[in-house]
């Protein structure tokens, strides 16, 4: 047998966690969707990544803190600790509300740092549709929700896996491609009576009903102007919980015990944090009080604040359960 490529060490030890740790939670029966970095390498779309994301419902997070728990205890113990990244703790109160939770695991002495980001409600997927295959990963449209953000490295990974779903003949990739060939022939392929529900949660591919067809220069200046809105509202969604974990740390810091992360075992940190989101204000739901509505008007002006034609970005919009359900 030929020795392994020089990156081979790399690219295994954090397949082998998912794996393991996957494994640990089917065992436990909690719940799981592999999301985001390591699905996109499972879909082909992205040769390595060494974090992984996992969506786990917020009413299996009592489970999950019970096995991490119970892992640091067992040997070779593991050795867990949030990260110093802003998020909330796993207690359900938070997670469900959108809240993100960023864990490091070494499984074993040797073990490299395995990043774990867990999510309960992921951005931009609708709970009806959050579904994975037989092996617990998120189907491709779940992953093409998440990867709409404000980062130029998701869009291209959006456009993949919609290829992915319309090869396969699901014609939910119509509301992820961007590639204007592959656009088209999607839209050809689609039978008619689907097309208006299609077009129902992305109003551009009305543009490919046109007569006569819109050129690929308009196209092109739409779909530049579809993701603006999908990037400005992910800043508005996301803005309020960045600064409401850093107003809460703030007020953290000044306690005269504070300290983050801490050395100590995972239970301690997770009575820690859990403590100290409540005494010190981290909000449970940082959109609570602000209707969707108003989110997405606000991406609308900041769009028409650079020159964009209102109009013709209200003409794009998504509805609001898409773009913040």
């Amino acid at each position: 047998m030929p020795p392994p490529p020089p990156h081979a060490a790399a690219v295994s030890a954090p397949l082998d966690f998912l794996r393991i740790f996957a494994g640990l939670l089917r065992a436990e029966g909690i719940p799981f969707a592999i999301t985001s970095g390591m699905a996109c390498v499972h879909y082909g779309l992205q040769q390595t990544t060494k974090d992984s994301d996992w969506i786990i419902p917020a009413d299996a997070l009592p489970r999950l803190v019970a096995l991490l728990e119970r892992k640091e205890g067992e040997l070779p113990p593991w050795r867990v600790s949030y990260r110093q990244i802003f998020g909330a703790p796993l207690d359900a109160e938070y997670m469900a509300h959108g809240w993100t939770s960023h864990l490091s695991v070494w499984d074993h002495a040797s073990s490299v740092e395995h990043k774990v980001d867990l999510f309960s409600k992921p951005p931009r997927v609708r709970p009806e549709e959050m579904q994975t295959d037989e092996e617990g990963w998120a189907v491709g449209h779940v992953v093409a929700q998440m990867k709409k953000t404000d980062r130029d490295k998701d869009w291209p990974i959006v456009n993949g896996l919609g290829q992915r779903l319309t090869e396969r003949g699901n014609p939910l990739g119509l509301l992820h491609l961007t590639d204007i060939p592959a656009l088209r022939l999607a839209w050809q392929a689609v039978r008619p009576e689907a097309r208006e529900a299609l077009a129902g949660r992305r109003p551009l591919l009305r543009h490919l009903a046109r007569t006569p067809a819109a050129g690929d220069a308009e196209l092109e200046l739409l779909l530049l102007l579809e993701r603006r809105i999908w990037e400005r509202v992910n800043e508005a969604r996301h803005s309020r919980y960045t600064r409401a974990w850093r107003e809460f740390y703030r007020r953290w810091s000044k306690s005269a015990d504070f300290a983050w992360p801490t050395p100590e075992e995972f239970w301690r940190q997770q009575r820690k944090l859990s403590r100290a989101v409540r005494e010190h204000g981290l909000p449970a739901d940082p959109l609570g009080d602000v209707p969707r509505e108003s989110l997405v008007a606000e991406a609308v002006a900041r769009l028409t604040a650079m020159r964009f034609d209102a109009e013709e970005v209200k003409s794009l919009l998504p509805p609001v359960a898409d773009l913040l359900p």
